[in-house]
């Protein structure tokens, strides 16, 4: 199996928290189907973030459990990005 060196796991969970969830998922949540874009990346993002872990000797259910908060979490930051973005425009 593949196996991924520490520093760039961490790196690309950084840069997908930050760039997927504060800048593409709010665009992508205001545009037509955008929603299962977003769904799609979630899950490749699941599948990627288990084959992160998967070597570190812990058990199958705690990796995909942790591969799944790790990617819904840039989801969680881009509805709320999302939310304040569409609160502002709708105030001013």
């Amino acid at each position: 199996m593949i196996e991924f060196p520490n520093w760039f796991a961490g790196s690309f969970t950084l840069a997908a928290l930050i760039g997927l969830g504060i800048f593409l998922y709010p665009w992508l949540l205001k545009q037509r189907g955008g929603s299962a874009i977003v769904g799609a990346i979630t899950v490749a993002l699941s599948v990627l973030f288990y084959l992160f872990d998967q070597d570190s000797g812990v058990s199958f259910a705690v990796s995909m459990a942790l591969a799944i908060l790790w990617a819904l979490a840039p989801v969680a930051a881009g509805v709320i990005v999302y939310r304040l973005q569409r609160r502002s425009t709708q105030t001013g």
